[in-house]
Formats: structure tokens, sequence, C-alpha cells
């Protein structure tokens, strides 16, 4: 490959991976390369043996540590972040002691300090865990978020649904729907990803050279179009563009980029023509003439496409005591973070930013003003007909065969709460 300045770009492009590639199980992995999209080297029922054989194992090494519950001990496979409870918000009382906390919104604090595990890697979609930390919703309500990152989901998931670790960011991916469907017992509560229509953050992009040539959808008929996996929402949105355009995947070539990172140099190189691309390497390279966003995705062909959601323990759930301010503050937060990303509001942006290159791998505030963030529903939801549509996709591509009843995993009753007690949101209250 051509050289191309990316140490930078990829450093920071390591937590926003995770918006959208696919975690390291997640049905039929690719051999070669490069190759027609239609031709798949086996099958996903071969996957699934060994996914629910990891994930047992996992799940019984979780089960040996502490029995669970909010503040339970660390899961295997866990790395554990400290967290203060939040710098910010106008908190008063030794910590731990709950009775001088104001609450918020007119709820009132937990009796006691409840710790709650979370498990993020630092990926821009976990901003409400963030701002709700330092802006000390959190703590006002008498909760201690303790952040923690896993080795890879094959043990964050069990550890979850054992209650290690009580909330966790997940993508939606066939990994994680192998997982419910082998019978790990979790939770959809909220969102914690989607494109803004206009400012997608996840979209295809065009090497600035060949974009004269490929300007509309039906230009992509004969490209090479980089996706860092098969069953994975990379090719999923890529096969969204290419019925919008009447076209199906056999008209173009896959080529396999397992990372991000790397798809810029490709695009430099004429190794590929577009690339199902992830900011902030998007907005770099086009600042260096590298690329192109090609089309919008959430206005062309995936509106309210659910990208990324909070999971939770079914026993986190059941104590609405806590799940529910839990939930509080992160919906204020998500409405902070909106004023900021979304309305544009300078005064927020300046709150904002620095909280964001404090947890994420994207250290520069200028460049978080000009990137496109991912959007996060300022009420919490997560499209549940975007979640069937999906599943529908995967079954239709052989990637899925299980059945999901998401009446019983999609649980939206605390951002339900959440909404009732702030209100509709308003930009800037």
């Amino acid at each position: 490959m051509r050289g191309i300045d990316r140490g930078g770009a990829v450093a920071a492009a390591g937590a926003w991976e995770n918006e959208a590639a696919p975690g390291p199980v997640q049905g039929p992995v690719p051999g070669p390369t490069s190759r027609r999209t239609a031709r798949r080297a086996g099958g996903a029922g071969r996957v699934l043996p060994a996914l629910v054989a990891i994930l047992m194992a996992a799940l019984v090494l979780a089960a040996c540590g502490s029995a669970g519950g909010p503040g339970g001990g660390t899961a295997p496979g866990a790395a554990t972040g400290g967290s203060d409870g939040g710098a910010a918000g106008g908190s008063s009382g030794a910590a731990g002691d709950c009775s001088r906390r104001p609450g918020l919104a007119g709820v009132p604090p937990l009796p006691q300090e409840v710790t709650v595990k979370i498990a993020e890697d630092g990926a821009p979609s976990g901003a409400g865990f963030y701002i709700a930390t330092e802006k000390g919703y959190f703590r006002d309500l008498c909760i201690k978020p303790e952040f923690v990152t896993f080795e890879s989901s094959a043990y964050m998931l069990p550890a979850l649904a054992a209650d290690q670790v009580q909330v966790a960011g997940g993508v939606l991916s066939v990994g994680l729907w192998n997982a419910i469907q082998s019978g790990l017992d979790l939770r959809l509560v909220a969102t914690k990803g989607e494109n803004i229509p206009g400012r997608s953050y996840f979209n295809l992009t065009v090497a600035a050279d060949k974009a004269d040539a490929i300007k509309d959808y039906k230009d992509l008929k004969g490209k090479r179009i980089a996706i860092t996996a098969e069953a994975s929402l990379d090719e999923q949105f890529v096969d969204l563009a290419l019925q919008h355009a009447g076209l199906s995947r056999d008209d173009v070539e896959y080529v396999i980029i397992k990372s991000f990172g790397d798809m810029n140099a490709a695009l430099a190189n004429g190794a590929v023509d577009l690339a199902m691309h992830i900011e902030p390497l998007i907005t770099q390279a086009e600042a260096q003439g590298i690329l192109k966003r090609f089309g919008d995705a959430a206005r062309d062909y995936a509106p309210g496409f659910q990208i990324a959601e909070v999971l939770a323990s079914p026993r986190f759930v059941a104590d609405k005591e806590l799940s529910q301010r839990f939930m509080l503050a992160y919906v204020k937060a998500l409405r902070d973070y909106n004023d900021a990303f979304v309305q544009r509001d300078e005064a927020k942006m300046a709150e904002i930013i620095p909280i964001m290159t404090k947890y994420t791998a994207l250290k520069d505030p200028e460049l978080w003003k000009k990137v496109y963030v991912p959007g996060l529903n300022p009420d919490g939801r997560l499209n549940v007909e975007s979640l069937k549509a999906q599943l529908d996709w995967y079954r239709e591509r052989g990637y899925f065969t299980g059945e999901i009843d998401l009446d019983a995993v999609v649980d939206q009753s605390l951002v339900e709460y959440a909404v009732r007690v702030l209100g509709p949101y308003e930009p800037g209250k």
C-alpha cells in the first residue's frame, strides 16, 4: 500500500470502530480477502455451536466469581476502570453518604450508595454514561458508576447475564442475536447509537479520485467496496444502499478490510473504490483529500437504523429503585449531548467536548466540532422496527436461523420512566 500518514488516525479510530464493526463472534468469518458477496464459505450453522461453547464456558467462569448484583466482583476477562462518581454537578456529602445528595429532577437519591458496573470501552456513543458521570447526575442519585472493559464480547455478554456487570454498551450484531438465542438472558433497554440524517457518522465513502465517476447509487455497479466483515452491519448498510439503487450484492465485489483504520490507505492506493466507513476517519481523510462522503445513509436508504444499544442484566432491570434512577441520569445526559452536537449550542459544546476527550480516543477538541458524531435519541428510545428489520435481514441471508421474541428482550420501561420525569425534550433545557 502507498504510504499514508495514518498514525494519529488509526489511534483515534480505535474506540470508534466498535460502533459498527463486528465483534469477535459474529457469524461466518470470510477467509479470502476479497470475494463476490453472493458466495460464502460455510454457513451460520457452523458458527453457533462454537459460539454456545464459548459463551457457556465464560458463563461458568463468571458464576464462579462473586454472587453478582450491584457492586459484585469483577467478571472474568474484565479490566476495571476507576470512577469518582462525577466531579461536577454540585453534589455534597461524603462518598457513600446519600443523606445530603440533591437527587435529580425531583427524584430523591437512593438511601445508600450503590455501585453500578458499566461495560464500556471508550466509544463515543457511550457519551450518556460519561456525561452523567462527569456532570454528577449519577452521584446526585447516589449511584457510583464503575467502568470495566472486556477482552471480547464472549466474556462480556455472559458476565452481563450473570449480573457481574449491570449495564453494557453493545453493537447490534448477529453475534448478539446468537448469544440471546443460545439462552443468555439479556435486556435491550436504551439507544446507544444511530445516524443523524444529513450527518451520518457511519456512511459510505468514495475514493476522491473516483468521485466524479461514482456520483449516484446506480454507479455502485461493478465497484469494489470495503467492509470489515460479512454478516456485519457494514454489509447490511451496503446491501440497503444497493437495494436503493435497484442493485443486488451480485453487482458489487466486497473487499474485506478488518480494520477501519486501514480503509483510508485502501482508498488512496486504489485497492477499493468505496468503503463503508466511520468517523473520525472520514473527516480526517476528507481533509487529506483521500475520500469524499458518498450520499447519506440516514437520509437516503437507512433512516432510523439502530446501530448500537444499551444492554442490562435482568436483575438490574428488575431493581426499579436503582435502574430507573440510572436511566434518568442517562437520558438527562443524552439531552446535554444533543444540545451540544445536534443543536450546536456553543456553550454546551464547550462543556461537553472536554468530557468526550477525557473518555474517548479522540483527544482533539477542534476535531470534535467537525466530525459527524453518533446520534443518540434524546429520549433514549430504541427503534424496535429497525431491530425487526435487521433480524429479518440476517435470516434471509442465512446468517441467523433462530427466533427472537423482541417483546421479551427489549424493555423500554426505564426510558419511558425517564421521559415521564423529565418531560419532552426541549433543546437547551
